[in-house]
């Protein structure tokens, strides 16, 4: 038996009907009502480096879920826990990470002002440093949930370089003594070159002629002490050269020094006893050749870093 003709078409008409008075509510169907959405509502955020929060209205696009396409659907950018964030923005406080990656690792993505593992290290300036360095950003989100990432026992916070556990190879070439110092050693000097960081040391002895350049190419590979602000690469460095006094020489006190042990070999740039300096990893590393009252030295430093 047939439908009557009007029959079929009045439920012709009603399928369509029904889904655009469902749709009137909740084009999109992102949970998300439509008047709210043209309604919109009130966003409090705090941007890097301001104290005071700004606050400021928005509004969502009625025909898509995730109007910003950060991964929240506006839905869930309006009812998030702690206050609304912007469905217009991914990153709705601009500290570097997306609303979606804040809510996955547990920080407000309306306040910049956090530090998800504790290392010290607020996560917008961290985000910045490695930044910085050319560090992708899936790596960063790892790194922002690690304490140590060199893992050099330094949290990142108080680590002059996160990324590097810091070390220095130097290497002393050649050396050249022009004087006898405090008498004539028998004709020879006992020498002893002390090469230290604040965090390592590390001592090579020869037997030298002098007036005669010795080629020597002792190497020391130092750790340098990471402890520091995160950027700023400095730290001691210090070598002294000595002529190590033995046998009947100890009787006799040195009269330069007073020190009955050794007497300095003075092969450093005006004259000093000792070459110590602030040195920066990042710029300092070279070759050097210095000259003083007792003779000459080359040697040059090359960074030994270990990086992540």
């Amino acid at each position: 038996m047939k439908a009557p003709a009007i029959l079929v078409a009045f439920i012709l008409l009603a399928i369509p009907l029904t889904g655009c008075i469902k749709n009137e509510n909740d084009k999109d169907g992102d949970g998300l009502p439509d008047k709210r959405e043209i309604e919109g509502w009130d966003v409090r955020v705090y941007y890097p480096e301001e104290k005071n929060a700004t606050v400021y209205h928005v509004t969502s696009n009625i025909s898509a879920k995730d109007t910003d396409g950060d991964g929240l659907t506006d839905f869930e950018e309006f009812t998030y826990e702690g206050g609304a964030t912007d469905p217009t923005k991914k990153d709705t406080d601009g500290d570097g990470l997306t609303d979606y990656e804040e809510k996955q690792i547990g920080t407000d993505p309306t306040n910049w002002q956090h530090d998800v593992d504790e290392d010290g290290f607020i996560d917008y300036e961290e985000i910045k440093y490695y930044k910085h360095h050319n560090v992708s950003h899936k790596k960063i989100l790892q790194y922002v949930q690690d304490r140590d990432v060199d893992n050099d026992g330094y949290n990142d916070g108080m680590d002059m370089d996160p990324l590097r556990d810091l070390r220095i190879n130097v290497t002393i070439e050649e050396i050249k003594v022009v004087s006898y110092l405090d008498g004539p050693d028998d004709g020879i000097i006992e020498l002893a070159i002390n090469i230290s960081t604040g965090e390592a040391e590390k001592e090579f002895h020869e037997t030298i002629i002098p007036l005669h350049p010795e080629i020597l190419n002792f190497t020391a590979s130092l750790d340098i002490m990471d402890a520091g602000l995160p950027g700023n690469i400095s730290s001691p460095l210090m070598i002294v050269v000595k002529d190590r006094d033995t046998g009947s020489e100890k009787k006799l006190i040195d009269t330069k020094d007073g020190i009955p042990d050794y007497d300095f070999v003075r092969v450093f740039e005006g004259n000093e006893p000792v070459y110590a300096v602030n040195f920066n990893i990042s710029k300092d590393c070279g070759e050097y050749h210095m000259g003083g009252v007792d003779g000459e030295i080359w040697f040059h430093i090359e960074d030994a870093s270990r990086s992540v």
